[in-house]
This record gives structure tokens, C-alpha cells and sequence, in this order.
């Protein structure tokens, strides 16, 4: 799902608040009426729009990058407000990106998505590039779109939020109903601020975004690459225009078939399956390292006594943003030494200020907040905020299908899930959906796979943020689907990963139309050594071992 999946392990408490009438560039959609012959002409006009392609990179402010770098180009596609009443409204501006192939004749359409919802992915055709993936680039013209709603489209507020983290454990009155009050504030806020749009950034209207790029561009079909919340986008496009669905890849994938709630409900599973089965094992591997323990269990006891000794004082001000550090770096193993220094550097400080080596814990304070800040700025679990990605991810998933409402439910759930998957679980109170009011409007079908090509879905065993369980699941109601396991791994995103096997089943099937046999697997690749880590994994020449990573990373290195 989105750059962060599931929202930290807190609350949000909204500080700008947006008060009386919010001007308008539309009427409500209750005021439109729905008049046949004046939707089409209004659709024809958007239809025949000239879109200006530029460079997305200038040359002169960004020198020095390989050569295809400053091949993709941008252009603003126009689009309605609301697609089911297209001359109602002012339009909306939608960023999006092509990279061409410089040697197919009649190239074939290859739309990406880094999924989100809500994450900005006019850049994410670098990926491919950066990967090296030139079979794939010499056969598809490679497409992106920041989403409406976020990046250089028209954006989404929930008008100003800041983090006030407590701990999720703590089951006082006082505490759940302050976690409570957060996030229907949240709902409310979202509600003010976003005004008329917020009840139209969602998959049904974005679906008809994509398809009209589509037309724009002149291709009959599309195919598709689509990452994380990307697949369940992909699977509503081919659910809409089936007869324009082509080879579709489906990579980490959340539960298509279901609901939103049901995907986030796997989510406590798998972070905490990955946090003990596969990172707490690699630590214990290492104790002579790391000094947290030599079996799984010691490593995790570890862990919850270190987590009980965070203060205000410490490089980690409390035990939730322990938790929430952790989680970040959960999607991506190249991530591992990372979290594992943060938490031996962490044991180190508690010791030396307990024993009044006061100097030596400013040092190893200094380290951690230096990690924790890297971890932050690449890693995939965003803190919510009041942001125009954050903000889209919780229009999509709160508006997209009916989510259960009512404070007790939130308590009970939570509940149940933190008993059982604490990582992550307890903090599941924290949910703005459960307060969101739908509008009425926001309905989609569900996904089934009838009289649709075939799809291709990769999924690796151990995926936090997109269990093995959802999309086994997804796989089982999705006519033709065919799903492709990556065994022994758990990273979130694998294909241009540097997984060999994965990546030429993907491109076979993109660029011949070829499926992987019922039943395929590819072994995952290896864990990293103590010492490897972010600041080891280049990107612009292709050495990284987790595609959405690469991709932040490359989005981080441009900026800069």
C-alpha cells in the first residue's frame, strides 16, 4: 500500500483547524444534474485535449545523471471533477509522465503505479530505468501519474494535522478515548478542508483517469505494472474497461476482492510474522554484532524491555515510535542492519547513562537519531500528516468501500489484534475510516476476474504490508489470475529487485504475453550483512534489492 501502509502507532490531532465556508471551484454534485448528450460532449472535449510533453528533469538544474534520465517527460492531462457528471465543475489537473521506447515500431502501453494510495508516481518510470530493465524499456512506452488528489495534481487537504504519539498498550479510559477523539477529528477535518473533491479522490473516478491517458496517448490496450495499493487500482481499471486490460502485473498485492478493512485487518499478521520469523531471526544470527540475543525469543525480549525504557529524554522519545521505526523498516530487508543498529545503539545509550557515562551517551544519541532520521526520509511507513499523499490515501480507502463504524468496534478489534500481533496491532485504534462520512456516490464492484486476460500476481511469503493470506485470497476470486511466490522472502515489492528469476517471468509475460506454469515459485534473495544498509544501496545504478526503496530513494536524490 502506500509509501507507509498502515498509520503510526498513535494518534492524530488536528492543530489547523479549517473553520467556516470553504470556497468552491464546483457546486455540490447534489446540485448537478445528470444530463446524457451534455456529459458526452463534455467527455469529447477532454478527449481531444493536446497534451504539451516537456522534460521532467532539467538538465541545467539536475547535470551529471545517465543520459535516459532525462528522457521522461511531464505534461498536465485536464480531467472532470466528476466523471459521472463531466460538465459540472472545475476540472482537475493530473501530472502525468512517459518515457518512450527509442526501438519499437509500435510500442505497446505500459502504465506504472507505486501504489499508496495516494503516492506520487509520475517519477516512477525512473524505476525501470534506474533497474536497468531494458528488455521491458525496449518493447513498452513506460507511463506514470501522480494520482489526483496528490503530488503535481490537484491536491487533497485534510487542512493541517500534527503527531501526538501515545502508546496504544496503555488501556486506560483516558488513553482510548483520546486515540478515539484523534482520529474522528481527523474524519472531520477531512471532511472541512477537502470540501467538494475529498468525495471525489477515489479508485472509481482515478480508473477513469488512467483510461482517458489512455486514449490521449493513442493505444488500444493498456498494460500494466502496478505495486502494492497499485494492484487493487489495476484490478478496478480491468473491472471498468475490460476490453482495454492487457498484460497485467500485479506485484505485493493487497486483497482486491475484499474491502479495504479487510486488507488493513491482515496487516497486525503480517508486520508481526516478519518482525519475529524473519527480522528478529536475523538479529539473533548476529548477536555478536548486535548483542540482543542469540535465539528469536531473546531477541524479542529484548526488544520489549528496551521498548519499556524509551522516555521523553531518549534519542527515542517513547515506546510507539520504537514500534513505528521498526515497522518502517520492516518492508525492506536492506533495511535490517539499519533498525538492528538502532536498537544495539539504543541498548548501549540505556547503559550508559544508567551508569553515568553521560558523554558516551550523547554520542551514541547522536548516532541514533542520525539512523532514525534516514529511516524517515526513505523508508515506506510514512507518519500521517496533513500532507496531499496522506491525505489521498485516506479518501481512497476510507471512501472507496463501507467500513464498520462505532467506537466499541475500534476498542474490541484493537483489542484482539494487539493480543495477538502487538507490533503493529494495538495501534489499528487509531482508524479515521471508522468516523468517515461515504458519500453515497463512492460504490465500487467488486473484482472478479470474468472474461478478463490473465493476470500475473507476485507476492513473496512474508510480505508485511500485503500478507501472503490477501493475496492468495485475491488470486482465489480473480477468474485467470495466476500467482507467482516468492519463496523464503518477505520484502514488500520484488520485481526490478534484483530477484532474477521474478524479473523474467514479469518481463516474459509483459513482453510475450507468457504466463509462469500453475504453481511457480522463485526463491527469495538473500538478507544483508551487518554494515549494509541505506547508505550502501545506490540507485541510479541499479544496486538496491527492493524496488519501492529504489524508488524513494531516487525521488530523495532528485530533490536534493
Amino acid at each position: 500500500m502506500q509509501s507507509r501502509v498502515f498509520r503510526r502507532a498513535g494518534t492524530c490531532v488536528l492543530i489547523s483547524a479549517v473553520a467556516g465556508s470553504i470556497l468552491l471551484g464546483a457546486p455540490p454534485a447534489a446540485q448537478a444534474v445528470k444530463d446524457p448528450v451534455r456529459a458526452a460532449e463534455a467527455i469529447g472535449r477532454y478527449d481531444t485535449q493536446q497534451l504539451t510533453w516537456k522534460p521532467c528533469l532539467d538538465k541545467a538544474e539536475l547535470p551529471g545523471l545517465p543520459a535516459v534520465y532525462y528522457r521522461l517527460e511531464c505534461a498536465t492531462m485536464l480531467a472532470p471533477r466528476d466523471w459521472n457528471v463531466p460538465q459540472a465543475g472545475a476540472d482537475l489537473r493530473i501530472k502525468v509522465s512517459r518515457l518512450k521506447s527509442v526501438k519499437a515500431k509500435n510500442p505497446a502501453m505500459l502504465f506504472t503505479n507505486p501504489g499508496g494510495p495516494g503516492a506520487e508516481g509520475a517519477e516512477f518510470p525512473f524505476l525501470l530505468v534506474s533497474a536497468n530493465r531494458k528488455k521491458l524499456l525496449s518493447t513498452q512506452d513506460v507511463y506514470g501519474m501522480d494520482v489526483r488528489g496528490t503530488g503535481g495534481s490537484s491536491n487533497l487537504t485534510c487542512g493541517g494535522v500534527s503527531d501526538l504519539t501515545v502508546d496504544p498498550r496503555v488501556r486506560t479510559e483516558a488513553n482510548i478515548g483520546l486515540m478515539l477523539d484523534a482520529a474522528e477529528l481527523t474524519a472531520k477535518a477531512c471532511e472541512v478542508a477537502g470540501g467538494d473533491l475529498r468525495k471525489y479522490v477515489t479508485t472509481a473516478q482515478t480508473v477513469q483517469d488512467v483510461d482517458l491517458l489512455r486514449r490521449l496517448a493513442g493505444q488500444e490496450k493498456v498494460n500494466w505494472l502496478g505495486f502494492s495499493s497499485g494492484t487493487w487500482l489495476g484490478a478496478h481499471y480491468a473491472t471498468a474497461f475490460p476490453q482495454r486490460a492487457g498484460r497485467m502485473v500485479f506485484d505485493s498485492n493487497v486483497e482486491f476482492t475484499s474491502t479495504w478493512q479487510e486488507a488493513f485487518n491482515r496487516q497486525p499478521l503480517g508486520f508481526q510474522r516478519r518482525f519475529e520469523s524473519d527480522f528478529a531471526t536475523w538479529m539473533a544470527k548476529y548477536h555478536s554484532v548486535y548483542g540482543l540475543g542469540t535465539t528469536k525469543k531473546a531477541v524479542l525480549a529484548s526488544y520489549e524491555k528496551l521498548r519499556s525504557q524509551m522516555t521523553p529524554d531518549a534519542p527515542v522519545e517513547d515506546a510507539a515510535t520504537l514500534d513505528d521505526i521498526v515497522a518502517s523498516t520492516l518492508y525492506a530487508k536492506v533495511m535490517f542492519p539499519d533498525a538492528a543498529a538502532v536498537l544495539m545503539d539504543l541498548k548501549n545509550y540505556v547503559r550508559a547513562q544508567s551508569s553515568g557515562k553521560f558523554r558516551t551517551a550523547d554520542k551514541l544519541a547522536y548516532k541514533v537519531r542520525q539512523r532514525v532520521t534516514a529511516i524517515r526520509r526513505t523508508g515506506m511507513r510514512r507518519t500521517f500528516s496533513g500532507d496531499a499523499a496522506s491525505t489521498t490515501f485516506l479518501a481512497v480507502t476510507c471512501q472507496d468501500t463501507a467500513w464498520t463504524s462505532g467506537r466499541d468496534a475500534l476498542v474490541t478489534a484493537s483489542a484482539e489484534a494487539g493480543a495477538k500481533n502487538p507490533l503493529i496491532g494495538w495501534s489499528t485504534i487509531s482508524q479515521p475510516c471508522a468516523f468517515w462520512k461515504r458519500p453515497e456516490e463512492a460504490k465500487l464492484p467488486v473484482p472478479n476476474g470474468k472474461d478478463l486476460p490473465p493476470v500475473l500476481m507476485v507476492q513473496s511469503e512474508h510480505d508485511p504490508a500485503t500478507p501472503i493470506e490477501g493475496a492468495q485470497a485475491a488470486a482465489a476470486g480473480f477468474a485467470g489470475a495466476r500467482l507467482l511466490t516468492v519463496k523464503g522472502e518477505g520484502d514488500h515489492g520484488i520485481y526490478a529487485g534484483g530477484n532474477a528469476c521474478v524479473d523474467k517471468k514479469v518481463e516474459k509475460f509483459l513482453t510475450t504475453g507468457k504466463l509462469p506454469a500453475a504453481g511457480a515459485t522463485c526463491k527469495g534473495t538473500a538478507a544483508p550483512k551487518p554494515g549494509y544498509g541505506l547508505s550502501q544501496a545506490s540507485v541510479l545504478t541499479g544496486r538496491t534489492t527492493n524496488p519501492l526503496l529504489a524508488w524513494r530513494r531516487i525521488r530523495e536524490l532528485l530533490s536534493s
